[in-house]
């Protein structure tokens, strides 16, 4: 029945049912010190990158974009006559789509991965137009990597031949019907940021409103760079497709999700992570500007900097070196650009800069003029030291790291058992100190 069509959205929307439906706490790693070090950081970093704790921005966006295509399901299947009809005589409609937009490594698309674990399955249902059994899909996942044209989108979707005759008009039409008739509900559009440099703009451009011509909801994920290109295009384009941006921002430095993550990640870790989980997430988030890739990382080379002091346990100074070293620093130029963006408010760089004027998070620019200012205070106190007095606060402060770490009490070496000249000789010696006094 028809009627299937209309319901496989129900009970989709709620949050709740969301936060549910898309959370992922993988199982801790296991036993992987037995492995070289490399490989061991491999299997470390496969284990942290299933994690995924949605925070309150995607668990809106998710239930926000499951609702335009409950409606969109709803409109287009209100009765058989309207579904039938939209199969042969599609309604010509153009649509807004939505810009998921943001930092690389923030988790756009382990938010669209997500969406698509929350959206239903294919459903079959019968109408009395088709002697067989129709097939509903809720959603259609397009990727942008390698495509030349907004027509060969289309003919990826009908499974035809990029080397058709047909124009791009009855293309269009063609795919049309064949999303009412599959019962299309939502179009998803990933990697725009891998489309062929040469052709600029304007190839993105033509994708983008070949899809949004389809007539179904949309979202499509973009960096900002992209934004700021096609900002730059006529307004007629400007309009449609960057008309309704949501920007996703790293967590805060004292939120509860943030705080979750690095719980996660110390658990995932099976013990490995030894540092206090306030210094440990103070410092990630330092060294990674709260971008969950980056963090990612991070911790991975803190673990092969701790393999390589003979120990198989992350503390707080095996992070401090992993920002330094030579694998974390592509990652370490953009987290100080993103600190001097964040207190001077300039930058020549449009991957790091919002295109829409959105500013960043208070509480995240309070956090890196903080960590300025704590550094500037500690040079300064630094360089005004003499050199002995350089050697006295060394001291001074590996004493104090070694009292922190408050070191075991060694076991004291068993007794072993007495023998029977050993109970004589404590008896005679207990009665003879006992005739002394």
């Amino acid at each position: 029945m028809i009627e299937k069509l209309r319901t496989r959205f129900e009970g989709l929307i709620d949050i709740e049912h969301i936060r549910k439906k898309v959370t992922i706490r993988p199982k801790p790693v296991g036993d992987i010190d037995r492995q070289p070090p490399m490989l061991a950081a491999h299997f470390l970093e496969m284990a942290l990158r299933q994690i995924f704790l949605p925070n309150q921005f995607s668990l809106e966006l998710i239930a926000e974009l499951v609702g335009r295509a409950a409606v969109h399901s709803e409109m287009r299947s209100a009765t058989e006559q309207t579904f039938v009809n939209g199969m042969y005589y599609p309604t010509p409609a153009e649509t807004f789509p939505i810009c998921l937009t943001g930092l690389a490594g923030v988790g756009k698309s382990a938010t669209i991965e997500a969406l698509l674990r929350v959206l239903p399955g294919p459903t079959e249902f019968k109408i009395d137009h088709c002697m067989e059994l129709q097939r509903a899909e809720s959603y259609w996942y397009a990727s942008a990597r390698g495509k030349a044209s907004g027509k060969q989108l289309l003919t990826d979707f009908l499974g035809i031949e990029v080397t058709t005759r047909e124009n791009a008009a009855i293309l269009k039409l063609r795919a049309q019907q064949q999303a009412n008739q599959r019962g299309i509900s939502l179009a998803v559009l990933e990697e725009m940021q891998h489309l062929t440099p040469g052709k600029g703009v304007a190839l993105t451009t033509d994708i983008l409103l070949t899809m949004s011509g389809l007539g179904l909801p949309m979202v499509y994920v973009s960096n900002f760079s992209l934004g700021h290109k096609l900002l730059k295009r006529n307004q007629e384009d400007t309009q449609r497709l960057v008309a309704e941006p949501r920007i996703m921002w790293p967590d805060a430095p004292e939120s509860k999700i943030w705080a979750d993550f690095i719980d996660e990640c110390i658990t995932v870790s099976d013990g490995r992570i030894r540092a206090k989980p306030t210094d440990f997430s103070h410092e990630i988030y330092r060294g990674s500007y709260g971008l969950k890739r980056a963090a990612i990382h991070l911790m991975v080379q803190a673990y092969i900097q701790a393999r390589a002091s003979n120990r198989t346990w992350v503390e707080v100074e095996d992070v401090h070196r992993a920002y330094t070293s030579s694998a974390y620093y592509s990652y370490r130029v953009d987290v100080e650009e993103l600190e001097r963006i964040a207190i001077q408010k300039n930058s020549k760089r449009d991957d790091l800069n919002c295109p829409f004027g959105s500013p960043m998070r208070s509480n995240v620019v309070q956090f890196v003029r903080r960590e300025r200012d704590n550094r500037i205070a500690q040079a300064v106190f630094k360089g005004s030291l003499t050199a002995e007095e350089r050697e006295t606060h060394k001291s001074l402060k590996l004493d104090t790291d070694m009292k922190a770490q408050n070191p075991k009490r060694p076991k004291r070496p068993p007794l072993g058992k007495p023998t029977n000249d050993d109970l004589g000789n404590t008896f005679s010696d207990y009665f003879n100190d006992n005739d002394d006094k």
